[in-house]
């Protein structure tokens, strides 16, 4: 179709008018859409009147201010105007050309491509962005699980790392008490220089262990602050509620339900059809209307438009290259399928060793009770038969010393059955809530 100068102007207005308000269109139906995701929390906002304070507090501070996760909530929202690019491939494409081959010939030209059919290949690469998206959004779940269990597993030995301190300063007042004890006694006579000596050095040992478990303390708290990058309380105790599981088979299902590496390498799987499918309709022609104005042509004088379905389609080398891609995609497909057993076995052996061991530490945390409770009431007899006689300080000394073990040994057992709990309990999501993540994002991604 052919278009004489005299009538080209207000054609060409008019094709230059579609073209801006198509641009406008597609830039304001993106560009809120991209503002919404962005803005779209991924940590649930709750009333300022609900203050959340211990577990449930570092775990939040850790979600808010850790700069992993707002790396990854950055590459989330890149991922995100990644769709917007697909969808945009709907809309047309405006082209200029211009050359200049000698000064008799000059030529420009306006070109507009508006795709209308393309045998599903730009719905293949919206629906492959938004699957890239999701998985991105599983990524970013993987981070926080794992800051999540590690900023649980350091809050709670903060809480043991206590609890051995109340252990040491009640050895260190038990020891002060005897050093003072044996010191009235010689002022009497009735014990030794040796006992007096020996006495010192059970008190100067436990000093230090106190002052090495304050030690441990300050460590532990200054590990918390990296996780969360702020000061937070940590006078509260765990919620023992955290730490209730249920049978070991039902945490595996919901482990390999609810374990966020396992949900990207799913994700992940479908990316990959995608892009296989991808790769298969590479080669498939498209359909375009094309409509084409000669803004300056020297040789000719006039200015035509040429409008009219455009038929492209293209085989590098020969057809070869696309045979060799869709090959490699259905290879990365099957390597995925592979991962994602190794990452589903990987998930019920950690499940499997953290369960044992947490059976474990309950066995033991029953024998240490019986045995403190065993011990205090032989360090009380002693005590008793040293004032008649019967038993000599060492004796009273040694047995106060093993009792103070053995009670360190029971809370170690009990901080790290509970360490245990809390790790299982981050691979399975239950920690989510307590640090506020919006679950209600991740459903919709996972639809």
């Amino acid at each position: 179709m052919r278009i004489k100068s005299a009538d080209f102007k207000p054609v060409k207005l008019l094709l230059l008018t579609l073209c801006s308000v198509m641009a406008a269109a597609a830039q304001a139906e993106t560009e809120p859409l991209l503002s919404e995701a962005a803005r779209l929390p991924l940590i649930s906002q709750e009333n300022p009147a609900n203050a959340v304070t211990g577990l449930a507090a570092a775990l939040r501070a850790t979600m808010i201010h850790n700069p992993m996760v707002k790396g990854k909530q950055a590459e989330l929202e890149a991922q995100q105007y990644g769709v917007s690019s697909a969808k945009a491939k709907r809309y047309p494409t405006l082209s200029t050309q211009a050359s200049n081959v000698n000064d008799n010939y000059n030529q420009a030209t306006l070109r507009l491509d508006q795709p209308i059919w393309a045998f599903g290949k730009i719905d293949t690469e919206i629906a492959r962005a938004e699957s890239e998206a999701n998985a991105e959004q599983w990524r970013l779940l993987d981070i926080q699980r794992q800051l999540l269990e590690e900023t649980a597993t350091v809050y709670a030995k903060i809480e043991g790392i206590k609890l051995r301190i109340q252990v040491a300063e009640i050895n260190t007042e038990a020891h002060q008490g005897y050093y003072d004890r044996l010191a009235r006694r010689q002022q009497g006579q009735l014990s030794s220089e040796a006992d007096m000596r020996l006495a010192y050095a059970r008190l100067l040992q436990a000093q230090s262990q106190l002052l090495s478990f304050k030690g441990e303390l300050s460590d532990a708290q200054s590990e918390l602050q990296t996780l969360t990058q702020i000061r937070v309380s940590t006078e509260f105790a765990v919620d023992p509620v955290l730490a209730q599981l249920p049978s070991n088979a039902a945490v595996q299902r919901l482990a390999i339900a609810q374990e966020a590496n396992i949900l990207l390498k799913r994700q992940n799987l479908q990316v990959l059809r995608l892009g296989l499918k991808t790769e298969k309709l590479a080669s498939l022609p498209t359909l375009y209307f094309r409509a084409e104005a000669d803004l300056l042509d020297s040789t000719s004088g006039n200015n035509d438009l040429r409008a009219g379905l455009t038929f492209e389609s293209s085989f590098e080398g020969l057809g070869l290259v696309a045979r060799g891609r869709v090959k490699g995609a259905e290879a990365n497909l099957a390597a995925a399928r592979y991962d994602l057993d190794s990452s589903i076995n990987e998930t019920r052996r950690r499940i499997s060793s953290l369960m044992l061991n947490r059976q474990i530490q309950q066995g033991l945390i029953s024998a240490y009770k019986e045995t403190v409770d065993a011990m205090q009431e032989t360090l009380d007899s002693f005590l008793r038969q040293y004032e008649t006689g019967r038993k000599s300080w060492l004796e009273l000394l040694n047995m106060q010393r093993e009792l103070t073990a053995l009670q360190i040994q029971l809370v170690q057992s009990k901080n790290d059955w509970l360490i245990l709990s809390l790790r299982v309990a981050s691979l399975t999501g239950s920690l989510d809530k307590q640090a506020g993540l919006n679950q209600n994002r991740f459903n919709r991604a996972e639809e």
